[in-house]
């Protein structure tokens, strides 16, 4: 076999697996709205093979063939008998404690996931074996079913009467991170006042609940909220940014420093299944810049999005934090190559274009998705993401390792904590102020997804219109 044969070999096989991905991930796209009975699949795998006998069509047998195991995959998921919920059982997630209740889950005794809502001051930690009292419903509205039964949770208990029977159960490894996690969160506390160790805390570890509603309200109204929605785009943003500073050591340093951030900021969240998603995916694509060329990030993407699918198909559809890692590493695969083209004027000295193109490319690819699941279209939100997202990852950093300090000694950590509560007050700063103004931001109920399907339409041409231009940058190396 040529050379030209076995270029023509390689390019036919990289075909026949990015068809067989994308069949794969379209059969449950399809059947998270429409429902593929078992038979219908078989019949489709049995359409393909027929096809391919007759025609010798290989595309369409694997088309059709992995299409079918994409929906029946997803309906073996959505396949569940219920039983009675039960009253006692087993708190098998963190406690959220929001502004007037405290949610979490039970495992209960029968096996089924309850999400149990109770007063706010409730003290249930992760693992108590408890019992309580209140009725189990099924959620409503089917949105909302749909986005808790892909963690197996077909059961609701509002306004709940919880008693804790005992402590220490549940996953060792888990229970150990929430310890881990609460700790920190307390070293933040310590360096810095409020709202600033709260803002570092949502950032870092916890999430929006981390946050009072004002303050949340604030950023909805400036277009920011999403910097503290816990999910791999804040994992995007810490890896990128450590490659970036690293770069001048060489790939292998800076991915290595982007990995042990990943995994720092992973365990330090305290490991939910949301973080350690999107951590997987991004150590993915990090391995991928070494052990293959740059321009294979879009398959490792695709190939580590489809392994996720396997075991849990209905994130696709059901679950933001997957959807937003998603988009945000394509934002920096494809996004930023562009802007930073299109931004050359900007100085590159102390990574300052590198910065900004990325958070750019990030929150282009990103917003979107955000003005659909969320509603709120802020007028603002362009300058206010201009004034922020290139201090983010700065500002996390800095917060994270002035925290870590705090377990050697505090004095080191005090010149880091005044850098990062000066940053901190900034972002709070631009959030108020953005977001107060009698204008920043419109409500829009249900945004429709014909607009949001425009909105990437137009992402998706500008991408094709500058094909030549990506395929170049991200194959330089």
């Amino acid at each position: 076999m040529d050379h030209s044969e076995h270029i023509q070999q390689v390019s036919r096989s990289n075909t026949f697996i990015l068809t067989a991905l994308w069949g794969f991930v379209f059969g449950i796209l399809v059947a998270s709205f429409i429902f593929i009975p078992p038979l219908v699949c078989l019949l489709i795998i049995g359409v393909g093979f027929a096809t391919y006998y007759a025609e010798r069509h290989t595309i369409i047998l694997i088309v059709l063939c992995f299409f079918a195991l994409g929906a029946f995959g997803y309906n073996i998921k959505d396949f569940h008998e219920l039983v009675p919920a039960g009253t006692n059982g087993v708190v098998v997630s963190e406690p959220e404690r929001r502004d007037f209740d405290t949610r979490f889950v039970v495992k209960t005794d029968t096996g089924e996931k309850v999400l149990v809502s109770t007063d706010v001051f409730n003290d249930t930690k992760y693992g108590d074996e408890v019992s309580f009292i209140g009725k189990a419903e099924a959620p409503k509205p089917e949105s909302y079913a749909k986005y808790l039964s892909k963690s197996d949770i077909y059961y609701v208990v509002n306004h709940a009467k919880v008693q804790v029977i005992s402590s220490g159960g549940g996953d060792v490894i888990i229970r150990n991170l929430l310890k881990i996690k609460s700790g920190f969160v307390e070293r933040m506390k310590g360096v810095l006042p409020e709202p600033e160790s709260s803002l570092l805390a949502g950032l870092v570890v916890s999430g929006k609940q981390a946050l009072s509603k004002d303050i949340l309200d604030e950023f909805r109204r400036a277009g920011v909220v999403h910097i503290v929605v816990l999910s791999g785009y804040n994992i995007t943003i810490i890896a990128e940014f450590l490659f970036l500073i690293f770069g001048f050591l060489g790939s292998r340093v800076a991915v290595g420093a982007s990995i042990a951030g990943v995994l720092l900021f992973t365990l330090m969240s305290g490991g939910s299944a949301t973080v350690v998603r999107g951590a997987i995916m991004v150590l993915l694509l990090l391995l991928g810049r070494i052990l293959y060329r740059p321009g294979s990030a879009p398959r490792i993407l695709l190939f580590t999005a489809v392994l996720m699918l396997i075991h849990n198909p209905k994130i696709l559809v059901f679950d933001p934090s997957f959807q937003l890692s998603f988009l945000a590493l394509l934002g920096i695969i494809y996004g930023a190559p562009i802007l930073e083209t299109w931004l050359s004027k900007i100085p590159s000295k102390y990574m300052l274009r590198s910065i900004i193109t990325t958070t750019l490319a990030t929150q282009a690819f990103v917003f979107p998705y955000l003005l659909y699941n969320m509603g709120n279209f802020s007028l603002v939100f362009l300058l206010a993401n201009l004034l922020i997202l290139p201090i983010l990852p700065i500002v996390m950093l800095i917060g994270f390792m002035a925290t870590l300090l705090t377990f050697a000694t505090s004095v080191l950590a005090w010149p880091l904590a005044f850098v990062s509560h000066l940053l901190l007050k900034w972002i709070l700063f631009v959030a108020h102020f953005l977001g107060n103004l009698s204008f920043a931001s419109i409500q829009i109920e249900d945004f429709p997804l014909w607009l949001t399907i425009i909105l990437y339409c137009g992402v998706g041409f500008i991408l094709w219109k500058q094909k030549g231009l990506i395929h170049k940058l991200t194959n330089s190396n």
